[in-house]
């Protein structure tokens, strides 16, 4: 083979290469995520209880923050235990579970935590959405405000 032909022969690999590799991207939608919330929301509907959807990641300070108080702040993890089912979404990179969210706006877009509150009692109405980013800055937020918050959904 010659020298001409051989670089002919890569330029056609590389292309191919190229070509196919945007169809290589990695799908990082949780396949279990869409049946997970529909039995919390099924939970919830049972119990009398309103859904809140948490859509944040491990690596996100706020989250942890918000996830913390939601267990262990006294008022606001008793305030969750007596109304609510909470379900946290992991969003990764802003990469995972990108379809699933599309259902509730996509309130991750303007930063996470982000929250989507449902009411099973009234054909699972979205309550409430964050999605201008009210939590993003949730690890500098008051206790107090985290809870008037979720207390506007109480009845």
């Amino acid at each position: 083979m010659t020298f001409h032909k051989l670089r002919i022969n890569l330029s056609y690999i590389f292309l191919i290469f190229f070509l196919l590799l945007p169809s290589c991207k990695e799908i990082k939608e949780d396949s279990k995520t869409k049946e997970i919330y529909l039995e919390t929301l099924n939970y919830a509907r049972e119990k009398n209880l309103k859904l809140i959807l948490v859509f944040g990641a491990d690596w996100c300070k706020d989250c942890r923050s918000l996830k913390e108080r939601f267990v262990n702040h006294p008022n606001i993890s008793s305030l969750i235990h007596s109304n609510f089912v909470v379900l946290n979404i992991d969003v990764g990179q802003f990469d995972k579970n990108v379809e699933f969210a599309k259902n509730f706006g996509s309130p991750q877009d303007k930063g996470i935590p982000s929250l989507v509150i449902i009411d099973p009692s009234l054909n699972d109405k979205i309550l409430a959405s964050t999605n201008a980013g009210e939590f993003s800055n949730a690890s500098n937020m008051k206790d107090e405000s985290i809870e008037n918050y979720l207390k506007k959904f109480i009845k």
